[in-house]
């Protein structure tokens, strides 16, 4: 079966100018290739860049992230006036300021994956929470994509701290928490998966492939995303001429530790794509966005 998943989030030309891609690849010292991708924020207008960035996820991101797509198709398909502006408040009750920076960093994965992978998520987990102030356990995103033909599923991870090796650290052991525990992301998938033109073969051809029960080669199918969001202010003074030499230079150095901490989880570093995102400060960053998006104790 030939297919293709649409990615979801509508204004995608619009967040490649916000988080920009630098267009580098990687190898470790071995020489092995490992998918990586580095985005960043317009360097020398911080706050304009994160003004435009928390617009971009209040005019279609934030949406998108929280909740199903039939769910955003039958609100936004009423054309009511205003109908887009509810909808987004109602997916900031979804989210809490004792929650915020860990859902900021997923849904900057859920950007990522779907923008720059073409690869939508697959179901809203945060759409299912019964209370605002509890994270969603599990993997942090769960995505598809078609490639070559072949179905890959990316069970996502992410992470925004203050320091990239500790970030790296403990996303590695998530990764491999996840990955052990696959049975209950296929759980939720069976029951809860919906994205862009979702239509009753494709939903069957996907469930057959990712059941392990009927699957032996579920382990070519897996794959992991992760993203780690870190605080580098010394990159925020660079000169726009000096910005992406110094970030590729930082970020080689970075790429390496997290690939060999993966190693160190028996997980295979083919599979695993790796995104970057440096911030000036992590606290402040996660302040703005509470207020931005006027999220809730």
């Amino acid at each position: 079966m030939e297919a293709r998943l649409e990615p979801q989030i509508q204004n995608n030309e619009e967040i490649k100018t916000v988080l920009r891609k630098v267009d580098v690849t990687y190898q470790l010292s071995d020489e092995r290739s490992v998918e990586t991708l580095l985005v960043y924020l317009p360097p020398n207008s911080t706050n304009n860049s994160l003004t435009h960035f928390f617009s971009a996820i209040k005019n279609g991101i934030m949406a998108n992230f929280v909740f199903k797509c039939s769910e955003i198709e039958k609100k936004l398909g009423i054309k009511k006036d205003g109908a887009a502006n509810r909808l987004f408040e109602k997916a900031i009750r979804k989210l809490s300021q004792h929650t915020a920076q860990g859902e900021l960093g997923e849904l900057i994965l859920f950007t990522l994956m779907d923008v720059y992978l073409e690869a939508p998520k697959l179901l809203s987990k945060i759409s299912t929470k019964t209370s605002r102030r509890v994270p969603v356990f599990g993997a942090d995103g769960v995505h598809g994509q078609f490639y070559d033909g072949k179905f890959k599923l990316f069970l996502g991870e992410s992470k925004l701290y203050k320091d990239f090796k500790s970030a790296a650290s403990d996303a590695t052991k998530s990764i491999k928490s996840a990955k052990d525990k696959y049975q209950d992301e296929f759980d939720l998938i069976d029951s809860f998966m919906d994205f862009p033109n979702l239509d009753v073969e494709l939903e069957e051809h996907l469930l057959e492939i990712l059941n392990p029960a009927s699957n032996s080669d579920l382990e070519d199918i897996l794959h992991n995303s992760c993203f780690i969001g870190f605080a580098k202010p010394e990159l925020h003074e660079c000169t726009s001429d000096e910005f992406q030499q110094k970030y590729i230079d930082i970020a080689g150095e970075y790429i390496g530790d997290f690939y060999r901490k993966l190693e160190k989880q028996e997980l295979s570093v083919n599979k695993t794509v790796l995104m970057i995102l440096p911030f000036e400060c992590i606290d402040d960053l996660v302040k703005q966005f509470i207020k931005y998006m006027d999220i809730k104790k």
